[in-house]
């Protein structure tokens, strides 16, 4: 947890750069079965306030595709998917809490409410 917390703290204060922050590229690493690089790409352009990979992202972890299985991680993914208005986030968001206890779904609560603190906003991307 404090590995991964660590982790996190660099990822919110590395600048992000439009050309590797790439929701395209990962969509093609993905359909090309490259799931280390789709996952990377899609975790850079989710972190740079691209909503379309927060629920493939979510996924991911969900599933394990290019990452470690981490239900805590999916929850926090399809959260800010439901947030943003897709339509299956908060299905998905269920799926990942019905395999976690209590305590960690309130830590996920917790760690998804950190990223709304600290991805861009909608507002934040139009500029």
């Amino acid at each position: 947890m404090i590995f991964r917390s660590i982790l996190l703290l660099i990822a919110f204060f590395m600048p992000v750069s439009s050309a590797i922050a790439g929701f395209e590229e990962g969509e093609a690493a993905n359909r090309e079965g490259d799931r280390d690089t789709a996952f990377a790409e899609y975790q850079a352009a989710a972190m740079a306030g691209d909503d379309r990979a927060y629920g493939k992202l979510g996924s991911m972890y969900l599933y394990g595709l290019g990452t470690e299985r981490d239900y805590s991680m999916a929850y926090v993914w399809f959260g800010m998917s439901k947030e943003s208005g897709d339509k299956y986030g908060e299905r998905f968001q269920e799926t990942a809490a019905s395999v976690m206890t209590a305590e960690e779904v309130r830590q996920a609560e917790k760690l998804l409410n950190d990223y709304r603190k600290q991805l861009p906003s909608p507002e934040d991307q139009a500029k």
